[in-house]
C-alpha cells in the first residue's frame, strides 16, 4: 500500500496570481449533498480553495435518513491518492467519514509523507441522527491521530476518543488533552449539539505549544445558539473551511476564528432540501461583525451574561475614549519625547519602555502623567497596568500575552481605558470580547524597530469593514507618510507611529503632514 513520494516542491502553476491552493477532500459522497464530499467541495471553492475528491464511500440518504453505506474498494481509494500524488500535491487535506479499516491503514502510512496540513473530522453519526461507524471504528480512528495535525470532533466523538465520560466544562478540556496525548497537537471540540437548553454554543480550541511554536493556546469560541431546521453539514464545513484557510496561509487558531463565522453565516442562511432538516449555506468569506466568535480564556457561563441581541458581553465596557478620533498616535521610549510632542497638539500619546529598573518605573510612569496631562493628552502606558492604575494615566496598552497576566477587572475598575495589540481574527475577536477602548492593527508594513508579524494592507482593508463601525482602530507598523494615504483609505482614523516621527529629520514637520493628513480624511 506505498504510495509513490510527494514532489519535494510545486509547479510553477502555483506561484501565478491565478491559482488557488489545493485541498484534498477524502470523504464520502452525499447523494443528497448535504454533507460529505458535496458539501466539502463547495466550502473549499467558496473560500478561495481548489478542491480535489478522494471518495471513500457511496451513501444512500435523503434529507431524513441514511439507508446505505458502500465503502469504495482499497484499489479504487489508492487509484485516487496516486492519482492526484503525481500531478497535484495538496496544500491542505481534510479527512472525513473513512470506509473501513483498509483505508486507515493507508493513510496511516501516507500521511506523514505529505507536506501539508492535514485536519481529520472524525465522523461517526450523522446530523440526521444516523450511525455511521466504520465504517470509521473509533480505535481505527485513534492510530490517525499521531500524523494529523487537527482533529474537530464534536462532543460524542471527543468522548469516543478519549474514553472519558464528558459531562462538564473541564472534561471537555480533559478530553482535548487526551487527543493531544494521542499525537494531535490542535484541538477543536464542537460544542453545538450539547446543552441545548443553552442560549449559547462554546466550541473548545486547544493548540499545543509543540505547534504554536510559544505558549499554548486554550480558549472558548462562543455563538449565540440559532433556532434553525436546516443545520446539516456544519462539521463537514467546519472542517473543509479550516483546511483552506490554512491552505492559504492562516494560522490554526485564525482559520477556526473565520470558520466559526463561517458556519454562523451558513446556519442564518440555510435552506431545505427534501422534507426533513436541509443543509447550512457556503456562502463568501464571512465579513460581518456578528457571524464571529466571542473567544474568552475561560469557559463564559459565569463571567458573562447574555443581553438582548442574543449575543454574550461583559457587564460592562471598558471606558470609552472620549468622541474624537485617537488620530495621530506616537509610541515613545522616554521622557524627552513626551516633553517635546505634548505641546504640539497631538491629543494620544503611549509610552512603551523596556529594560527600565522596577525602582526607576514608578517615578517614569508618574513623571509622564505630569507632563502630559496639562495638555489634556490621552497617554497610555504599555504593559505596566499597575502603575498606569497607582499614576491615574489616561490608559493602558497590552499586548496579546499581556492580557492573560493583566488584572482587567482592575483596570475596568479603575476607570482607565484599555488598548489592545492584534494580528488577526482569532486576536482581534478575542479582544473585541473584552469590549477596549480600542484594537489596536498591526503590523501593516515591516518595521525597523523590532521584528513584527506583518498583516498587510488587504487583512487591514477587510478588517477595518468588519470592526469599524463598533470600535475605534489604530493601525500600527511601518507607517510613514508615503503609505499614510493608502492606509486611510481603508477607513481607519487613527495610526500609530513610532520610526516616523522619532526617526524624522524634523519632528514639527513631521507631526504637522501626519496631523494634516489625518485631518483630511
Amino acid at each position: 500500500m506505498q504510495l509513490e513520494p510527494t514532489p519535494s516542491s510545486h509547479t510553477l502553476m502555483e506561484n501565478s496570481e491565478n491559482t488557488r491552493p489545493v485541498v484534498w477532500c477524502i470523504s464520502a459522497s452525499d447523494s443528497a449533498g448535504h454533507a460529505g464530499m458535496q458539501v466539502d467541495i463547495t466550502a473549499v471553492h467558496q473560500l478561495g480553495g481548489h478542491p480535489c475528491s478522494i471518495l471513500t464511500a457511496v451513501t444512500a440518504q435523503n434529507s431524513k435518513a441514511v439507508s446505505k453505506v458502500s465503502p469504495i474498494s482499497l484499489s479504487d481509494f489508492l487509484a485516487q491518492l496516486q492519482s492526484l500524488q503525481k500531478d497535484i500535491p495538496a496544500k491542505a487535506i481534510k479527512i472525513g467519514l473513512l470506509g473501513d479499516a483498509d483505508q486507515v491503514d493507508v493513510l496511516e502510512e501516507t500521511l506523514p509523507e505529505l507536506e501539508a496540513f492535514r485536519i481529520l473530522d472524525p465522523v461517526m453519526v450523522a446530523s440526521s441522527g444516523d450511525t455511521l461507524a466504520m465504517l470509521s471504528a473509533i480505535d481505527q480512528l485513534k492510530r490517525l491521530l499521531p500524523v494529523v495535525d487537527m482533529v474537530t470532533p464534536n462532543l460524542d466523538e471527543a468522548a469516543a476518543l478519549s474514553g472519558l465520560i464528558i459531562q462538564s466544562n473541564e472534561d471537555i478540556q480533559r478530553a482535548a488533552q487526551c487527543i493531544h496525548d494521542m499525537g494531535a497537537p490542535c484541538v477543536l471540540i464542537k460544542g453545538g449539539h450539547g446543552a441545548l437548553e443553552s442560549e449559547h454554543c462554546h466550541d473548545y480550541l486547544s493548540i499545543c505549544e509543540s505547534w504554536t511554536g510559544s505558549s499554548p493556546i486554550r480558549a472558548w469560541l462562543t455563538q449565540p445558539r440559532m433556532d434553525v431546521q436546516n443545520s446539516r453539514g456544519t462539521g463537514c464545513t467546519m472542517a473543509s473551511a479550516i483546511a483552506t484557510l490554512v491552505a492559504q496561509g492562516q494560522n490554526v487558531q485564525d482559520a477556526a476564528t473565520i470558520a466559526s463565522a463561517y458556519i454562523h453565516q451558513g446556519l442564518k442562511s440555510g435552506y431545505q432540501v427534501g422534507t426533513g432538516a436541509g443543509p447550512i449555506s457556503k456562502g463568501a468569506f464571512p465579513e460581518v461583525f456578528s457571524h464571529y466568535p466571542q473567544i474568552h480564556d475561560h469557559h463564559p457561563s459565569d463571567t458573562y451574561v447574555p443581553k438582548p441581541d442574543g449575543r454574550l458581553f461583559s457587564d460592562h465596557p471598558f471606558a470609552d475614549c472620549g468622541t474624537s478620533e485617537l488620530g495621530l498616535y506616537p509610541v515613545v521610549d522616554s521622557l524627552e519625547w513626551l516633553r517635546i510632542l505634548a505641546p504640539m497638539g497631538i491629543s494620544t500619546l503611549q509610552l512603551r519602555v523596556k529594560d527600565v529598573a522596577p525602582e526607576a518605573l514608578d517615578a517614569l510612569v508618574k513623571e509622564a502623567v505630569s507632563i502630559t496631562q496639562p495638555y489634556g493628552i490621552r497617554l497610555f502606558i504599555n504593559d505596566y497596568w499597575q502603575l498606569a492604575i497607582k499614576h491615574h494615566a489616561y490608559g493602558v496598552h497590552l499586548g496579546q500575552e499581556d492580557l492573560y497576566e493583566a488584572d482587567l477587572s482592575a483596570i475596568k475598575t479603575a476607570g482607565i481605558r484599555l488598548g489592545v495589540s492584534t494580528h488577526g481574527e482569532f486576536e482581534w475577536a478575542r479582544a473585541a470580547t473584552l469590549k477596549p477602548s480600542y484594537i489596536a492593527i498591526g503590523a501593516i508594513f515591516p518595521t525597523d524597530t523590532k521584528e513584527v508579524q506583518v498583516v498587510g494592507m488587504e487583512n487591514l482593508n477587510r478588517w477595518v469593514k468588519i470592526l469599524k463601525s463598533h470600535f475605534p482602530l489604530t493601525a500600527i507598523g511601518g507607517i510613514n507618510l508615503r503609505n499614510l494615504d493608502s492606509v486611510l483609505q481603508t477607513g481607519v482614523k487613527s495610526v500609530a507611529v513610532v520610526s516616523a516621527i522619532t526617526k524624522s529629520p524634523s519632528v514639527i514637520k513631521a507631526v504637522s503632514q501626519f496631523m494634516h493628513q489625518l485631518g483630511s480624511k
